[in-house]
């Protein structure tokens, strides 16, 4: 199973609205999008700060701000 992260900040509409675009990619092909927030994390409020949501694999920024879902299907079928 392909494991994704997806580090978000709590009250973030942009977090919230990359959730619900991840959702169909979710259940179409059984992976998982592990959400971790960053609020109380002061390490990682300095990687990523104001660049939330990021979603990243294996350690690769695949987007932040909003879903590239080309590049997303693109890293699912490659990996899969």
């Amino acid at each position: 199973m392909l494991e994704f992260k997806l580090y978000s900040r709590s009250n973030c509409h942009l977090c919230e609205d990359m959730e619900e675009q991840l959702s169909p990619f979710i259940e179409k092909y059984d992976i998982t999008v592990n959400r971790q927030y960053i609020d109380n994390e002061p390490a990682l409020v300095k990687l990523y700060g104001e660049k939330v949501p990021v979603l990243m694999f294996n350690d690769d920024i695949l987007c932040h701000y909003f879903l590239d879902a080309e590049l997303f299907l693109s890293t699912i079928k490659d990996n899969l």
